[in-house]
């Protein structure tokens, strides 16, 4: 995939198909994108049924990021144009705006246009972002936490003083975040940040909720999934150098390595789809 063309691109190796069994059920795994740059930082429009995510940027460009978008529906990828070092994305489900982080600043991405729109706020670089009833950012530099509000940033003060890398709220509120030193759970309304025990040794790439509003994260070795009751993670699905991680309006689980974007879908849906990645 030429990563600094803003036309459109046929996929690969959408035909490439694995049937796997896990814990008694079917599954298929499937490219979706192939040949593609250290696909990181995913998110999905569930509406539009479009894919969001980052790749390093080619030697010839004169930027080390894009952003791209995957219709999931036709395959088709392209380029995101008017931002610079587009890194991080986040999808407002309510209204469908869908905000793009970079180096210049954040923007939403205009659908008519195919390109960044704005921006909503200048003079930050973004590494991460959440939407849940705002939008929620990490910058770069500092690894702190702000929430967009009124045109400006705003400090998230229950995490002042923790640096963040990937982070998710979950359906219960809790705040779930992962830095060098491990993953933390901070409860909703309540202080301070618990470390989640054996996470320390992790290597942490991307965090995302699935529909039923479950937090998940992926390493370089496998997607996770975070058990409250026990404060305990549970490896779900192993995988080698994973680095992006999302979940499609099926709750089929979008993951990327560092060449390709790949589905993971039940072969036949249980009665209860909810029990299909558990």
């Amino acid at each position: 995939m030429d990563s600094t063309s803003s036309k459109t691109h046929e996929v690969m190796a959408s035909n490439l198909k694995h049937v796997f069994h896990h814990k008694g059920k079917s599954y298929v795994r499937e490219v979706l994108l192939a040949d593609v740059n250290v696909p990181y930082k995913l998110s999905i429009d569930r509406s539009k049924n479009k894919l969001f995510f980052c790749i390093n940027a080619d030697d010839f460009s004169d930027q080390s990021f894009h952003l791209v978008v995957l219709d999931l529906a036709t395959g088709m990828p392209w380029v995101i144009q008017g931002i610079r070092n587009g890194f991080a994305s986040a999808v407002d489900p309510a209204t469908g705006t869908v905000y793009l982080g970079g180096s210049n600043g954040i923007f939403k991405y205009n659908y008519n246009t195919l390109a960044a729109q704005g921006p909503v706020l200048n003079r930050v670089d973004v590494f991460d972002m959440f939407f849940k009833n705002e939008l929620y950012f990490v910058e770069t530099a500092t690894q702190a936490l702000s929430i967009l509000r009124y045109s400006g940033k705003l400090p998230v003060k229950a995490l002042k003083g923790h640096l963040i890398q990937h982070f998710v709220i979950d359906g219960n509120d809790d705040f779930l975040f992962t830095n060098s030193t491990g993953l933390y759970i901070l409860p909703h309304g309540n202080q301070p940040a618990n470390l989640v025990p054996h996470s320390d040794t992790m290597n942490f790439r991307g965090a995302a909720v699935d529909n039923y509003g479950r937090a998940h994260f992926i390493t370089e070795d496998g997607v996770y999934q975070i058990h409250k009751s026990t404060n305990q993670l549970r490896k779900w699905l192993g995988i080698r150098n994973g680095f992006g991680l999302a979940f499609d309006k099926h709750n089929n689980i979008i993951y990327s390595d560092e060449r390709s974007v790949n589905k993971i879908s039940p072969l036949e849906h249980t009665k209860d789809d909810n029990d299909d990645y558990n």
